[in-house]
């Protein structure tokens, strides 16, 4: 009799199918664990795309949105801040830090996802300077050419700060009241005409065409394209405001150039308002008044009552004119023909005074330049 042995194993294909189902479902773990993963990576890079693009947000916000009257509020060491909102909900907070009188320090830290498991912050920085103008003036005058300074007028190249101007941080000194090319002459009919150490005096920067287009990184070019007012004819200026408030807005955009009577006696809100004035053609004034910098590419001729404290610089020359102008800070002339027999000019006469301001001068530069980065590594990720 012959014995039959079986190779079937009773409940194989149950055991094969169990473990087919735990591979699969491992396999199915594992690919959901991944794109989980990749979900969350995604979803963290996003929010601190976000993060970071409101920090670049910030720091773009506050640049091109700079208001100059900050150039003369923040005091060196000090700080302040700016907060803005994106339209995704992130926020950006952007600290200010003074660095020195024309440097500062920018750090805007960027937030996205805020008060959920995902919030994310970035920060940037940026270091960024005032485009200041370095102008050398000569004196409270600084003429291309000579000139004639008669009558009852004074040009002073004594320091005196402006009634009421806070001038702590701008010391100066006394200079030159009418500084020439040489080559050229200045007549003075009355010793009194003239106050300064010296009166007048020949100097080589007064002579040369670079002192009345070049200022530093700045140039003639640069602040007419970074003017705040440009008119073409003649008005009389004055400002427009409350105590608080200037308004620069049409009808007053161009006849409004700042307040230079910080005594009480002016308009209080206009104070910390000086623009650049680029005129296009020659320019008459009779009254009025305003600070900053004045652009001129004709010529000038002030009469009447006109105050300006600050920066005039003229392309051609200052023309014969009659009055009481009061000019406190500095003027230049590129081709300054104000000699009375000359037939393209006439001198400086009537009660005109020119007076020499260090305060009035700085304040102007400083209060209007515009902020721009520093050209080396201004900017940086700090995490």
């Amino acid at each position: 009799m012959r014995t039959i042995y079986r190779n079937n194993r009773e409940g194989m294909a149950l055991a094969m199918s169990i473990f087919a189902i735990v591979v699969i479902g491992a396999l199915i773990a594992g690919a959901f664990f991944a794109s989980n993963q990749d979900f969350k990576i995604g979803r963290n890079s996003l929010v601190a795309q976000r993060a970071f693009t409101a920090a670049e947000y910030g720091l773009n916000k506050t640049m091109g949105g700079w208001d100059q009257k900050l150039n003369l509020a923040i005091s060196v060491g000090k700080d302040t801040t700016f907060a803005y909102s994106t339209g995704d909900g992130a926020t950006s907070s952007v600290r200010v830090t003074r660095l020195n009188d024309y440097s500062y320090w920018f750090v805007s830290e960027g937030v996205a996802g805020a008060n959920t498991t995902v919030e994310t912050s970035r920060r940037t920085s940026a270091v960024m300077r005032l485009a200041y103008p370095a102008v050398k003036v000569g004196g409270a005058l600084t003429l291309a050419g000579g000139g004639y300074v008669k009558g009852s007028a004074v040009v002073s190249g004594q320091n005196v700060d402006p009634a009421g101007w806070d001038c702590a941080s701008y010391p100066g000194r006394d200079t030159t009241a009418v500084s020439y090319a040489p080559g050229t002459t200045v007549t003075v009919q009355k010793t009194q005409n003239v106050i300064g150490n010296p009166a007048t005096y020949a100097d080589s920067n007064a002579g040369s065409s670079g002192t009345y287009v070049k200022y530093g990184d700045e140039t003639w070019t640069s602040l007419v394209n970074n003017a705040d007012i440009t008119i073409n004819g003649d008005l009389d200026p004055l400002p427009q405001g409350t105590a608080t408030t200037c308004n620069i807005a049409s009808p007053y955009n161009l006849t409004n150039w700042g307040e230079p009577l910080h005594d009480g006696t002016g308009v209080a809100g206009c104070q910390t308002y000086f623009p650049i004035i680029h005129v296009t053609t020659d320019f008459h004034v009779n009254n009025g008044r305003g600070q900053g910098i004045l652009l001129i590419d004709g010529s000038l001729q002030v009469n009447g009552n006109f105050q300006f404290n600050g920066l005039i610089i003229i392309r051609d020359k200052i023309m014969r004119g009659n009055g009481n102008p009061m000019i406190s800070g500095a003027v230049m002339a590129a081709n300054a023909a104000i000699n009375e027999t000359n037939a393209d000019g006439s001198a400086i006469l009537g009660n005109a005074d020119f007076q020499y301001s260090k305060c009035a001068l700085e304040t102007a530069l400083r209060g209007s330049a515009r902020l721009v980065p520093a050209k080396k590594r201004a900017w940086a990720e700090m995490w």
